[in-house]
């Protein structure tokens, strides 16, 4: 990974996530296509990085396998582990946590109540109206961090553009008013990173992290 970005998260992470920030400053996100081996990217991470486990499209008995080799990984090497919308194979796995997608809090609010409260939570947030949405739940049931996208323009949706600032940055406050910490992905790169030093970002989330 690369060494400025790297820097620029742990100062981000510090700054606004503080010393005892619960998500780490480099967040992972596994990817089918564009990540179909996650493995070589987690062990390139920097210490205590954290790895959100997707590959959605895989057949259950294959997604649950490369999860375990994903989960002993990340254990090998330090880092946390969250397995995307599936709380049944997280117990499992024995993982750190559990990502849930912007329609969970949209369709199924309820499974935000069912996930055991030692266990770290992310949400997807597309849109403004999924804080609101998650503003409606009771403060233990929240999501620990929310990970705001796209920030930029990204080779995940090449026919999306990024949002525009203004509104990333209204969706960073809003998370901080209601106790998430917002977490930044999307496009993001050495480039335009420093962009984010006042954002109150608190971790960065991509896959692979490769220039786009």
């Amino acid at each position: 990974m690369d060494a400025t970005l790297a820097k620029q998260a742990r100062q981000l992470n510090l700054r606004n996530g503080g010393p005892n920030c619960p998500i780490p400053s480099i967040v992972l996100m596994t990817d089918e296509k564009r990540l179909p081996d996650p493995i070589p990217a987690i062990i390139g991470l920097p210490s205590r990085s954290m790895v959100i486990f997707r590959h959605y499209d895989l057949a259950p008995a294959d997604r649950s396998k490369l999860a375990y080799r994903v989960r002993r990984t990340c254990r090998q090497y330090g880092h946390l582990c969250l397995i995307a919308d599936d709380l049944a194979l997280a117990l499992h796995l024995d993982a750190d946590g559990i990502h849930l997608p912007e329609y969970r809090i949209r369709k199924t609010p309820h499974a935000y109540r069912q996930i055991p409260r030692d266990m770290l939570v992310t949400s997807a947030c597309h849109r403004l109206q999924t804080l609101h949405l998650l503003a409606l739940l009771t403060p233990d049931q929240r999501p620990d961090g929310v990970l705001i996208s796209p920030v930029f323009a990204t080779e995940s949706h090449p026919d999306q553009p990024g949002m525009a600032f203004s509104a990333f940055l209204q969706r960073t406050a809003l998370c901080r008013s209601l106790g998430l910490i917002p977490i930044a992905l999307g496009g993001i790169n050495p480039d335009n990173v420093a962009m984010l030093r006042g954002s109150g970002v608190a971790s960065l989330a991509g896959i692979g992290f490769s220039a786009t």
